[in-house]
């Protein structure tokens, strides 16, 4: 969905994440599960990331009004192991939107991912289990 300059961020970032199927997500790769917008239940066995939106908005300049989303994906895996290889296999793939524009979902385009933005993977265990917790500012422009 997008509204004027702003796209749903979360929306798109789980989108990309999930297509990532090669390298990242599904049977095999480190983030097995994918992104998802909502904790799940029962998916201990497997890695999975859930995607909040910090604070951000409107970001570089008024003549180029593209959204700033800052992104954090926490991380749940079985073990700490686990956790910690699917947080720095996320990290690995957000350092691939190099300033190409990458199309996130049908109604966004990731311009970039400000490398020095990146905070994490970090370690915060929480009641689902071994987290690791990975933020990122996302440059996104409605497609």
């Amino acid at each position: 969905m997008t509204v004027g300059t702003f796209v749903d961020a979360e929306r798109a970032v789980a989108d990309w994440v999930n297509s990532l199927t090669g390298t990242l997500v599904g049977v095999g790769q480190p983030l097995t599960k994918g992104a998802h917008l909502h904790q799940l239940r029962a998916a201990a066995p497997t890695c999975y990331a859930l995607l909040s939106m910090l604070p951000g908005g409107v970001a570089l300049s008024p003549e180029n009004p593209d959204h700033r989303a800052r992104i954090s994906a926490s991380i749940y895996g079985p073990t700490k192991e686990a956790a910690t290889a699917a947080a720095l296999a996320y990290c690995d793939a957000l350092l691939t939107l190099d300033g190409t524009p990458q199309p996130m979902g049908a109604n966004a385009v990731c311009l970039v991912v400000d490398p020095d933005s990146i905070s994490g993977p970090y370690w915060a265990p929480d009641q689902a289990g071994p987290r690791l917790v990975v933020d990122a500012d996302f440059y996104l422009r409605a497609a």
